[in-house]
């Protein structure tokens, strides 16, 4: 090992804080500068929290067979326009209609909005046989 100002081969070497730096030094130039206690490092362990689990399985929610048409009828029955509508849940008018015409398949987050603004079910359980 070799010191790192005077570049001497030694056989220990001290860590010294010189000028805001942190050197590797042999005896004789350590007393240049101050020397640095060195920490170890303990680490702590992190307990993550487990997820909850229920005894009883949730069952998995599934889009109703004919959404378009159930999003529609109830999208009238309040009177709303596909933009109003839009606007409420904060989506185009456009993915309404797509939504409405059953090309396009809303997503979870979608279909909850749709939901809540219509105050409607979407999602219904599905059966096991």
């Amino acid at each position: 090992m070799t010191c790192e100002i005077c570049g001497s081969p030694t056989e220990r070497l001290f860590s010294v804080l010189i000028e805001g730096a942190t050197l590797r030094v042999c005896g004789s130039c350590a007393k240049l500068g101050s020397p640095v206690r060195e920490r170890k490092v303990t680490r702590v362990a992190v307990q993550r929290p487990k997820p909850p689990t229920s005894s009883l399985e949730e069952p998995s929610m599934e889009l109703v067979q004919e959404y378009h048409r159930v999003i529609k009828q109830a999208r009238e029955r309040l009177g709303l326009s596909q933009e109003q509508l839009g606007h409420k849940i904060n989506e185009k008018s456009s993915v309404i209609r797509l939504m409405e015409s059953g090309k396009l398949k809303p997503n979870d987050l979608l279909v909850r909005k749709v939901e809540h603004a219509l105050k409607i079910r979407l999602l219904a359980p599905v059966e096991s046989e």
